[in-house]
């Protein structure tokens, strides 16, 4: 029968196990390279592997996020690209419309003028009218009357035709008018008899009168 002192390969165990500090004390690095330089080689490899994937990954993350940013960007500025592309359309359309507002108030400023220029004629322009119309013989009237003013030559036109049962007071209303006239040309009278058989006298006459007292 044999026996075997497990005690004692238990104690030569604990005696491997043990490490000798005062043996690591002494211990160079070059000569740790020395005995496994591969071993640490691999493990600097590895650890430099590392650093690069975490660098790469950090460099990833910041591209990413400068990506985001970026594209939060081009949303902003095609935004405000549209907002200054409507404002300025609305800028263009006010201005225009202060010009369109410009105009018509130049307009209406030179209509005032014309208007303030031709206030003067109003009262001589109507005095025509009455001239001949105040000094008209009984029993006659006016089949047409039509006036005119010539503000460049200064004189009022006019161009009647005037009908009286009697003679003599077609050629009496000439004479009478040819005072207030500086020309007047006076047509035939001519005999017409109406749609009722009464006859009567017909006469155009044609008359110009200077304007006085317009500037």
């Amino acid at each position: 029968m044999i026996k075997i002192n497990l005690a004692r390969v238990r104690k030569e165990r604990q005696e491997k196990a043990k490490i000798d500090v005062t043996a690591l004390k002494g211990l160079k690095l070059q000569d740790i390279f020395k005995v496994g330089g591969e071993y640490y080689l691999g493990l600097l490899l590895w650890i430099g592997v590392m650093g690069m994937l975490g660098y790469y990954w950090n460099v990833n993350k910041q591209k990413n996020s400068l990506k985001t940013e970026l594209d939060s960007l081009n949303a902003q500025k095609i935004k405000l690209q549209a907002q200054a592309k409507k404002f300025l359309e609305e800028k263009k359309r006010i201005e225009d419309n202060i010009a369109r507002l410009n105009t018509a108030i130049q307009e209406i400023e030179q209509s005032k003028d014309i208007i303030k220029g031709l206030k003067a004629y109003y009262d001589i322009f109507n005095e025509g009218l009455l001239t001949y119309t105040n000094s008209l013989p009984k029993a006659s009237w006016f089949a047409s009357y039509k006036q005119s003013i010539d503000i460049n030559q200064q004189k009022l036109s006019f161009e009647f035709e005037m009908n009286s049962f009697d003679y003599n007071s077609l050629s009496s209303y000439g004479k009478n008018i040819s005072k207030h006239s500086e020309k007047i040309l006076i047509s035939p009278i001519e005999r017409k008899v109406n749609q009722h058989g009464f006859e009567y006298y017909s006469a155009k006459f044609s008359t110009e009168k200077l304007l006085q007292g317009v500037q």
